[in-house]
């Protein structure tokens, strides 16, 4: 069995056994592609060697110039699919194992305040399109709850507990998590499923909540569509993404005194280290207040 067979077989176990979603398995495929295509398709496994994925990493950074990030993103598929063939038993060792990972760039996440996300700049509309009451239950799942876009993308009917002010999100690894919902999307819920009846779709329990016409849940393009319009047509300048939303779901929560381990479980994240980058964010905003304000700094 060549190199080739086992990245096959180790995309299937990312499907079956792990559940992955296929965004995921589509981006691990991506980068051990890349890999095949610089040692050879028809390559045996001996090819995957540390010699040979270090070879790889050089490769990505000084003739692609691809950035740390992507890097990380590639050479993370390697020590993966490493991974699957020691637990396997088909290698003794991760070839991959001990090669570091670039250091990626310090940045601070963008955000908006809390005055930029205030109910008062969401003014009632007059005769809402169904795109823009979606654009608000997209912003109410978003900001007010912190769900991924492709966690609102995946979302069904059945999972909102609209009485409780609860959802039941299904995020990364198939992980279940309950976080609490706003009166706000209770509120938008009901206005979306009246014009989704008026457009001919009757929402079922067990129907996506963003179901297009096609019968099919909308692409991740058009609801990040969906929210980028939506903030620039409240005056926001800035990187206008679901994930600026969920980034200042986080910030706004710590805050206003949230504990972290907390912020943590809403946002789903499986490592305390993920989260902390909002502890940061405030530190610094504290740094800079510090430097504008006190006549010693």
């Amino acid at each position: 069995m060549n190199l080739q067979n086992h990245i096959s077989n180790f995309l299937t176990y990312l499907e079956t056994q792990r559940r992955f979603s296929p965004r995921t398995i589509d981006t691990y495929h991506k980068s051990l592609e890349k890999f095949l295509n610089l040692v050879g398709e028809d390559s045996p496994l001996e090819s995957f060697s540390e010699m040979q994925v270090k070879g790889f990493v050089w490769d990505l950074k000084m003739r692609q110039k691809l950035s740390p990030t992507s890097i990380c993103e590639h050479l993370a598929a390697l020590k993966s699919f490493g991974k699957y063939l020691v637990r396997s038993s088909i290698l003794e060792t991760n070839p991959a194992g001990n090669i570091p990972m670039p250091k990626r760039p310090k940045r601070l996440v963008s955000f908006l305040s809390q005055k930029d996300l205030s109910e008062e700049r969401f003014p009632e509309l007059d005769n809402p399109t169904l795109p823009q009451i979606r654009a608000r239950v997209l912003l109410e799942l978003i900001y007010g709850s912190g769900l991924r876009i492709s966690e609102c993308q995946s979302l069904t009917w059945d999972r909102l507990r609209e009485k409780e002010r609860l959802v039941r999100v299904l995020g990364k690894g198939n992980k279940e998590r309950i976080v609490p919902i706003t009166d706000a999307l209770v509120e938008h819920l009901g206005m979306f499923k009246a014009k989704l009846v008026e457009a001919g779709h009757m929402p079922t329990t067990s129907s996506f909540v963003f179901l297009s016409e096609e019968g099919k849940p909308y692409s991740i393009r058009t609801l990040r569509n969906d929210i980028q319009n939506l903030l620039r047509d409240i005056g926001w300048e800035g990187k206008a993404s679901p994930h600026v939303l969920r980034h200042s779901f986080a910030t706004h929560l710590l805050e206003n005194g949230a504990e972290i381990m907390s912020v943590k479980e809403m946002l789903g994240h499986s490592s305390i280290s993920t989260t902390q980058i909002y502890t940061h964010v405030n530190a610094e905003r504290l740094k800079q207040a510090f430097k504008k304000t006190h006549p010693r700094a």
